[in-house]
């Protein structure tokens, strides 16, 4: 079994989400999908619409 993994903000789910994510399963198995925090945002200098727990609710399975 090949597993990938990605990750990234996910803030504002649009298509270009969609299609890096359907790229990466492609290419293996199993997908694991990380989310990046608000901390780990803040060092990169970027901002999102929703907080990190907001987001992770949407990727509740």
């Amino acid at each position: 079994m090949k597993k990938v993994l990605t990750y990234g903000t996910f803030d504002l789910l649009h298509y270009g989400h969609i299609n890096i994510l359907q790229r990466a399963k492609a290419m293996g198995d199993y997908l694991v999908v990380g989310l990046s925090t608000d901390e780990f945002n803040s060092l990169k200098g970027k901002k999102c619409y929703f907080s990190f727990d907001e987001r992770k609710k949407c990727w509740r399975r």
